[in-house]
């Protein structure tokens, strides 16, 4: 932890450690400081005129006491929907105000380097709004209105999109809502209710107001301007505005290394109960009273505090009751005159209302953390009602450098706010504690890692961190400045579109970001290979690198160093430590085949740790160990002894030479003829075969001309590998492989003797390896298997690219795909290869830690830019493009919905724009690209049903959610050409079908990713009907058996489902093995009814408590499925209606094999399912897969999930039966 110097109880205090706000003429944090200190004013000032032609009313903008001024928030109805997972309709029903709060609290967890996802704690908001700004509409729903523009909802919606999990509290006490949501944040971090929290407010008029009518005597400026403490106060002036903090324990934001803007010492909170002239005046009492117990709170001499930022209206009353309460209290300690700057920023952007506080507040931090006093607007001379000669006060007027107290003692100021109705808050802070320097940063590569909600957003951040950098070194230690950016970069939310950069060092970074070329598009990991490779790659410290940044894999890489020192008697100090390496050490093969599994698996096995699972492996060599190992097949300390027996064997064999030729495996073939008996190919790659054989026969080859006109080199080995010359090395070999128990790979393996999948039961038995050993690797061969495959991403887990460059070489290579190597095989370039790759690996959405890159002592985070968003207006019909790519934008039409169609399009057309809140469709429109999703997908498909009588599959839509599919399936609804009733066709192909049933939605849409992902060519179809609210799940799979049979009349079946659908398909299962037929295999995706010896599924406790949980929230619409089925209510009846029928379902035995998908690595989960299953199937296996119960069936869950769908299928299903095709 960082040491700090700070006389104030750490225990009570609380950091501000990350800020956001939009308030008049300044959209950010940053354009705000600029205007404060340049004293620019953000009220406007409008011409009537220009009103009238907006739209005013005349006769108000003409009247004569009429001001048109205003606080104008630019861009205020704008809303980037998309960024936050909304349709333009649900966007359109949310207030404007819900929208700017949502966008700013993001910003602010982005300032703070905040991940909810991440963070370890609690997250908290607490913050307040005006009343409504839309009007009501009586087309729409009035539940659906209230949810999306009633203040009580305002931070809910903001937790639920942002995904904070601690309290989400509405603040309402009118024009001290912000501030007193900043005290009852504190008080709730400090109660350890929450372990961070945003806080603050917003306030927006109604559009279309533009100004106001003055009042003499009220608290409206008569002339657009607010003139706090001056003698020509007259009143305030209405401005909009957004702001929030980002708060934690002082202790905790110390420990973190945050970036703390101020400390808030203290903060009280009261009312004035009745002890004034009237509801809406101001209480001296009530205010002295407030100021002086967060005084109290924070433990500080009112006589040290040297700025106090007043809630200053510019009123003939209220600015000199506020004087005097802080007179009276400030008077407690101290009698000097003057001595303590006071300030208000309404003079700067008029009253912000709900968010007035918070604004005050953030201009006190800036002035804090830059040490500066800014001027307070429109001062001349003192209102004479304040007597400011004899209070501690002098106002502010203008812009100075703030002196430092004597003694070391930290800055302290105040913030007060008071509401209409009583509600006074105030709050005491102090500048950011004096921490000890930090070591300094290590030069070298950093990782800049940026993302944001879309292209455009992720290349303006991008932009505007070069400028930050670049104008940041100028001032700064700039390896402490690239340190502090990379870790802040690193800590923020994970948006989808992502670039990592790579920089060589500060004087750098700002023209390497310029430059940088972001990809085109997010990419997923679904398809990765990894490449392990062959020995005489390991050369160096290769794992230095890797060892250096990365603790995960310095302890990784320990945890095996001991094992293999243990096992083997060899320390692989070597391998991450130049200086330990003896002369010769790595052209030992024992050394450099240890070394290769080691490093080979700890990369891979960390990777695989952070969600980036391989489609495919393939090993040259050695690396088929790592291979296997990294599948399952063994333990590190049994690969560890199997790889010491194998790399002992071939070391004693007899002396050879192995040569590279730049040659095909057939032309060497041709030139060798039968002339050099003894000389083998020990691997086959494309454009290159690696000769071997005894020392004397390659002597010969290689002193002849038999090569002559091709590249030879002569490789650094002393042996004839995999050529006949390890024949007793392969016996040997042979022992070592019996000895070693083995599981069956839970990933493929391209096997080298063939290059093509390994067999998973081959794999396990002394033949593979033995015939590994002694035989040609087949590495063209295996790579071809990859790229027929489809991997699109290559990883190479190991010292240099040998591997990836014979893939480039490969004639089936295409460009587009990717290759990441993990070690380069340049030295000095080590580090920005290895940052290079974690960089590839996390813009596709592996959950790398690019913290841990930091080192240590880990920098301070600081503020950077933090993403724009793409704002449009929901509220324009038509205008509803996002400024994203132009293929997810909507057209723009004048026609009305369904002009120039027919009847039925007509009406499919009305139902697209009714869903998704647009004013026209074409063939091209995507309904997911404009804000739909799976479940309003199930919705407009019951409204299709309702209103044309055609029946379409939720996943046939969303196979290609375009408006021109839609009409196609519903004008295509009942020909003959159609599936059976009740059936989905998932995915095409040959044989007998894959059933999967419905969720409990009556949906198989969600099985559309993982039908493509399946590698078997059987066809997969979804069991998906209307089935009646109420229907038991005996009844409900009855269906779904009627429907199979019409695909395929006769056993035996393969069927599966997720959820609920595991459920019925287990019925469905024994309805079908009770009739005489036979079910294969049943797969359970994360699903099951246990057995309860005849009894319902609710006497089981655990299910019945998870089931009950689980209808509250959707009841209740917490949680994410719970919040999406609160917008769809009539996929809400049927899950609530399937529930119950799962709780009422009296499971009986079914006879055939189970295979159970669990989305849980626990043992003693496995142990459950197998004892709850134990006697209603004759078989039953458990399989762990990645990911959660809602996320499995999704990227990048799902290839894992197919992977172990396919093996199942593989190892139970039989294809002798049936077509799969419809009957006639």
């Amino acid at each position: 932890m960082s040491t700090q110097s700070h006389p104030h109880d750490s225990e009570t205090a609380v950091a501000v450690v990350g800020m956001a706000c939009r308030y008049p003429g300044a959209p950010d944090v940053r354009s705000f400081w600029h205007a404060l200190r340049s004293g620019s004013e953000g009220i406007t000032q409008f011409k009537r005129d220009d009103l009238v032609a907006a739209g005013a009313d005349p006769d108000l903008v003409w009247h004569p006491d009429y001001v048109a001024a205003r606080g104008v928030l630019d861009g205020s109805r704008s809303f980037d929907w998309r960024a936050f997972g909304y349709s333009r309709a649900e966007a359109a029903l949310l207030d404007p105000q819900h929208r700017v709060f949502l966008e700013c609290a993001a910003a602010a967890l982005d300032d703070a380097a905040l991940d909810p996802a991440r963070f370890p704690g609690w997250i908290g908001l607490y913050a307040g709004s005006e009343g409504p700004v839309l009007p009501q509409r009586d087309d729409v729903d009035a539940l659906a209105q209230m949810i999306g523009r009633r203040p009580d909802f305002l931070t809910t919606r903001a937790a639920y999109k942002l995904g904070l999990r601690g309290p989400a509290v509405t603040v309402q006490t009118a024009c001290s809502t912000s501030l007193t949501a900043v005290h009852t944040a504190v008080q709730s971090l400090l109660s350890y209710e929450c372990d961070a929290a945003l806080a603050g407010g917003v306030s927006l008029a109604p559009q279309g107001e533009w100004g106001y009518l003055y009042q003499e005597g009220g608290i409206l400026s008569p002339d657009g301007h607010c003139r706090p403490f001056d003698e020509e106060a007259r009143g305030t002036v209405p401005g909009e505005g957004v702001g929030l903090v980002v708060l934690k324990r002082l202790d905790d934001a110390l420990r973190d290394d945050d970036r703390i803007a101020g400390v808030l010492l203290g903060t009280a909170l009261n009312n004035d109960g009745s002890d004034k002239i009237g509801y809406t005046a101001p209480s001296l009492a009530g205010q002295r009273d407030a100021i002086l117990l967060a005084q109290k709170t924070a433990g500080v001499d009112p006589a040290e505090i040297g700025y106090v930022e007043a809630h200053g209206t510019a009123t003939r009353m209220g600015d000199p009751v506020e004087l005097q309460a802080l007179t009276d209290a400030f008077r407690t300690s101290t009698e000097a005159v003057r001595g303590c700057w006071i300030g208000a920023v309404k003079s700067n952007i008029g009253h912000t209302g709900s968010a007035s506080g918070v604004a005050g507040l953030i201009k006190t931090l800036l002035m804090l953390e830059h040490g500066e006093l800014v001027p307070t607007l429109h001062y001349q001379r003192p209102n004479p009602l304040l007597g400011l000669d004899s209070t501690p006060f002098e106002v502010c007027a203008r812009r100075a450098p703030w002196p430092a107290p004597d003694g070391g003692r930290p800055r302290l100021a105040a913030v007060s706010s008071f509401g209409v109705g009583g509600t006074n808050a105030h709050v005491v802070l102090a500048q950011a504690p004096v921490r000890a320097l930090p070591a300094a940063a290590r030069g070298g590569p950093r990782l800049l890692a940026l993302s944001g909600t879309s292209a455009r957003s992720r290349d303006a951040l991008r932009d505007e961190l070069a400028d930050a950098l670049g104008s940041g070194a100028a001032h700064e230690d700039g390896d402490a400045l690239l340190a502090q950016a990379a870790r802040t970069l690193a800590d923020r939310r994970r948006l989808p579109w992502r670039q990592a950069v790579v920089v060589d060092g500060s004087e750098n970074a700002a023209g390497t970001l310029r430059v940088a070329a972001p990809l085109a598009s997010p990419a997923g990991l679904d398809r990765v290979a990894f490449l392990l490779p062959g020995q005489g790659t390991l050369t160096g410290a290769a794992g230095a690198a890797a060892y250096r940044l990365q603790p995960s894999f310095r302890a990784a890489f320990d945890t095996w160093r001991e094992t293999v020192r243990d096992v083997c008697g060899v320390d692989l100090a070597p391998v991450v430590d130049e200086q330990a390496a003896p002369g010769g050490w790595f052209e030992d093969t024992v050394h450099q085949q240890l070394g290769l599994l080691v490093l080979g698996h700890t990369l891979g096995r960390n990777l695989m740790d952070l969600g980036v699972t391989p489609s495919a492996l393939l090993g040259n060599s050695i690396g088929e160990y790592t291979a296997a190992t990294l599948a399952g097949v063994w333990s590190p300390e049994q690969a560890a002894r199997l790889v010491h027996a194998r790399a002992t064997a071939m070391r004693d064999t007899e002396p050879g030479r192995m040569a590279a030729v730049t040659a095909s495996r057939a032309e060497l073939a041709a030139r060798l003829g039968q002339a050099h008996p003894g000389v083998e190919v020990a691997v086959a790659g494309p454009g290159r075969t690696v000769l071997a054989g005894p020392c004397a026969a390659m002597d010969r080859l290689l002193d002849g001309d038999t090569l002559d006109g091709l590249d030879v080199r002569l490789l650094d080995v002393r042996h004839a590998f995999h050529s006949s010359a390890m024949t007793e090395a392969a016996d040997a070999l042979r022992a070592a492989v019996v000895a070693e128990p083995s599981q069956a790979p839970a990933l493929r393996v391209v096997a080298n003797s063939t290059g093509t999948w390994a067999d998973p039961e081959h794999l396990r038995t002394p033949d593979h390896w033995a015939r590994q050993l002694r035989g040609t690797v087949r590495l063209e061969s295996g790579l071809t298997t990859l790229l027929d495959a489809g991997c699109d991403l290559y990883v190479e887990l190991g010292p240099g690219t040998s591997t990836i460059g014979a893939l480039r070489r490969h004639t089936a290579w295409d460009p587009a795909h990717t290759t990441v190597p993990f070690i380069g095989a340049e030295p000095d370039r080590a580090e920005a290869t290895l940052l290079r790759a974690l960089g590839t690996l996390w813009e596709r959405g592996a959950g790398i830690d690019l913290a841990e890159l930091a080192g240590t002592p880990r920098p301070r985070r600081r503020s950077l830019p933090v993403q724009s968003y793409d704002p449009v207006e929901p509220e324009d019909d038509g205008a509803h493009t996002t400024g994203r790519d132009a293929s997810a934008r909507a057209p723009q039409r004048s026609a009305e919905p369904g002009e120039g169609r027919g009847g039925l399009a007509r009406t499919v057309e009305r139902l697209w724009c009714a869903a998704l809140g647009v004013n026209g469709a074409s063939a091209g429109d995507d309904f997911l690209a404009l804000g739909g999703e799976s479940l309003s997908a199930v919705t407009l498909m019951g409204d299709v049903r309702r209103r044309t009588a055609a029946t379409v599959a939720v996943a046939d839509f969303l196979a290609d959610p375009t408006f021109g599919n839609l009409l196609a399936l519903v004008e295509r609804a009942g020909e003959a050409a159609a599936p059976p009733a009740g059936t989905v066709r998932l995915r095409p192909g040959t044989g007998r079908p894959v059933f999967l049933v419905a969720d409990s939605l009556d949906s198989t849409a969600g099985y559309q990713e993982l039908a493509a992902a399946l590698d078997t060519t059987r066809p997969v179809h979804g069991l998906e009907s209307a089935q009646p609210l109420g229907a038991s799940v005996s009844h409900i799979a009855g269906r779904h058996v009627a429907a199979l049979r019409a695909v395929q009349p006769e056993g035996p079946y393969t069927l599966g489902g997720w959820s609920f659908g595991a459920v019925v398909a287990q019925e469905a299962a024994r309805q079908l093995t009770g009739a005489g037929q036979r079910v294969d295999v049943l797969l359970c995706l994360d699903g099951y009814a246990p057995d309860r010896k005849g009894r319902p599924v609710a006497t089981d406790p655990a299910f019945l408590t998870a089931q009950l949980r689980l209808q509250a929230d959707v009841l209740l619409g917490r949680g994410t499925f719970g919040a999406k089925l609160a917008r769809a209510p009539r996929p809400r009846r049927v899950f609530l209606s399937r529930i119950r029928a799962l709780l009422r379902h009296r499971p009986r035995p079914v006879l055939c094999p189970a295979v159970v998908l669990t989305a849980s690595a626990r043992p003693a989960d496995a142990a459950r399912i197998r004892r709850a299953l134990a006697l209603l199937h004759t078989s039953t296996e458990i399989r762990p897969v990645p990911g959660d119960h809602w996320s499995m069936l999704t990227a990048p869950h799902v290839g894992a999930v197919a992977r172990e769908t396919d093996r199942a299928i593989a190892l139970h299903g039989h294809t002798d039966r049936t077509d799969g095709e419809p009957r006639p």
